[in-house]
C-alpha cells in the first residue's frame, strides 16, 4: 500500500502520522471570527470557494489577474491560494465563512511565476515534526522569517501546467550529472564526491564554496553554451555570487507543456523559474531553502532532508478524462478537458474541489435542488456529504478529490 498525502515514511520506512495541533479550529467554528458559523463541515452544501491571492516578489503583475478575468492590482500577485491554511483560508460564497482543515485538508495554488523560485526541498512528516517541535523549544515564533517548519507536517506536491512551465526538479543521473559538472567548471570539491555517489557531501560542498569557485562556475557559464550554462548565467544575473548556482547544472530542466504533471515528493531539490501553474500539495508550508533567494537559506538541514536517489519523471495528460500518478492512496488529482464532457464527481467519502482553469464548469447535486456554475479562476467545493454530483466542462477543469471511488464520464 502506498503513502497517504498526510503521512510519508519516515527513515525508519515506518509510517509517521499528521501532527494535531492546538490551534486548530474547533470543528463546525469559523477561525476568523472564534464563534460557531451556523453550517458545519458536516451539513453545508456545494459552494463556490474564494480564493486568497498572496503577493511575492517572484510572481506576475498580470498573470492571475488574467486568469481570474479582473483588473490588474499593479502589484506582483504570486499564488492564488484555495485551502484553510491559516496564512490564507480561503471563504465559501454563500456565507463568507473561512473553510476549515476538515472542509479542506489540502492546499491547491495556482502559481503564477514570474521570475525563479529559491532552490528549495520539502519535508518528509517525521522531519517537519522533530523540526517543528526544535524550533518551538528554541522560541522560533511561526511567522519569524526564520522558521522553516511553521506547520510541522510534510509537504509533497504534484505541479500541473497551465500553458507552459518551466522548472528545475530533482538530480540528473550521476553520470550526466559528472558530465555537466565538468562542462561546468565545478570544483573538485564537488566532482570527487559525485564519482563516488556521495550527493550529500557534493551538495554541502557546493553550498559551502568561497566566492572565486562560484566567480568561476558564473565565468564558465558566459563563455559556454548549451542550457545549462544559459540557465546558470541568468539565475547568476539574479543571484550574484551565490554558491547554490553550483547546484544549478546538476539539476534536470524541464519545461512542461499544457496538463504535464511532476509529482515532487519530499526530499527533492527543485526551483520552479516560469509560468502558470495548478498545484496541489499537503496542507502545510513547510519549507527549507538552499539559496537563490533573499529569504533564509538552512543548508545544513536542507541536505540531511535530500533525496537524490529520486527521479522525477513528467507525466502527459491523455484522453478528455485524466487521472494523474501522485503515488499516493488519499488524494486524487485529474484533469477534465472538453466541450460538453459529462462527468459524475462526488460521493469520494471525502471534500472535493473543482477547480476551472479554462472555460466554464457547471455543477447539478444529486438531488437536483442546486446548480452551479464556475468560470475560469473560480472552484467548486463538494462536501462528503452532497454524494454523487453532474458536472459538465466545457473547457478545463482540475479535479482534487481526497479518496477515489472512481471516475463516471458519460
Amino acid at each position: 500500500m502506498r503513502p497517504l498525502w498526510s503521512t510519508t515514511l519516515n527513515t525508519s520506512g515506518s509510517l509517521a502520522g499528521p501532527t494535531l495541533k492546538a490551534s486548530d479550529p474547533p470543528l463546525g467554528t469559523d477561525p476568523s471570527s472564534g464563534g460557531s458559523s451556523g453550517i458545519s463541515e458536516q451539513t453545508r452544501p456545494m459552494d463556490l470557494l474564494d480564493g486568497v491571492i498572496r503577493s511575492y516578489d517572484w510572481g506576475s503583475t498580470t498573470a492571475l489577474s488574467d486568469f481570474r478575468g479582473v483588473e490588474p492590482s499593479g502589484q506582483p500577485e504570486a499564488e492564488f491560494w484555495f485551502g484553510a491554511h491559516r496564512s490564507g483560508p480561503s471563504s465559501f460564497r454563500a456565507d463568507g465563512r473561512s473553510a476549515t482543515s476538515l472542509e479542506m485538508p489540502f492546499l491547491v495554488k495556482v502559481l503564477a511565476v514570474d521570475r525563479p523560485l529559491s532552490l528549495q526541498v520539502h519535508p518528509d512528516e517525521a522531519t517537519a515534526s522533530v523540526g517543528c517541535r526544535r524550533e518551538d523549544v528554541a522560541g522560533v515564533l511561526v511567522d519569524d522569517p526564520r522558521r522553516c517548519f511553521p506547520d510541522g507536517r510534510a509537504k509533497p506536491e504534484a505541479v500541473c501546467a497551465v500553458g507552459q512551465f518551466e522548472t528545475l526538479c530533482g538530480f540528473r543521473p550521476i553520470p550526466e550529472a559528472l558530465e555537466m559538472a565538468a562542462r561546468s567548471n565545478l570544483p573538485e570539491r564537488v566532482l570527487g564526491p559525485l564519482r563516488s555517489g556521495d550527493w550529500s557531501t557534493a551538495v554541502a560542498s557546493a553550498l559551502a564554496a568561497p566566492p572565486e569557485e562560484v566567480a568561476a562556475v558564473t565565468s564558465a557559464a558566459e563563455a559556454g553554451d548549451g542550457p545549462a550554462a544559459g540557465l546558470v548565467g541568468r539565475l547568476a544575473a539574479l543571484h550574484h555570487g551565490d554558491p547554490a548556482l553550483l547546484l544549478v547544472p546538476l539539476l534536470r530542466h524541464h519545461v512542461l507543456d499544457d496538463g504535464d504533471l511532476l509529482y515532487v515528493a519530499p526530499g527533492v531539490l527543485h526551483a520552479h523559474l516560469s509560468g502558470l501553474a495548478v498545484e496541489v500539495m499537503a496542507d502545510s508550508d513547510d519549507v527549507v531553502r538552499a539559496g537563490l533567494t533573499s529569504k533564509f537559506v538552512d543548508s545544513m538541514v536542507l541536505v540531511g532532508l535530500l533525496r537524490p536517489e529520486r527521479l522525477v519523471d513528467v507525466e502527459m495528460a491523455t484522453g478528455s478524462v485524466h487521472r494523474y500518478d501522485l503515488e499516493v492512496d488519499d488524494i486524487v488529482l485529474r484533469r477534465l478537458s472538453g466541450n460538453g464532457l459529462d462527468v459524475e464527481v462526488g460521493g469520494s467519502g471525502g471534500p472535493e474541489l473543482l477547480l476551472c482553469t479554462d472555460g466554464s464548469a457547471s455543477v447539478r447535486s444529486g438531488d437536483g435542488r442546486s446548480d452551479l456554475v464556475a468560470l475560469r479562476g473560480e472552484a467548486v467545493w463538494i462536501g462528503p456529504g452532497d454524494g454523487l454530483t453532474d458536472l459538465r466542462v466545457d473547457g478545463t477543469v482540475h479535479w482534487v478529490a481526497c479518496r477515489d471511488l472512481g471516475c463516471h464520464a458519460q
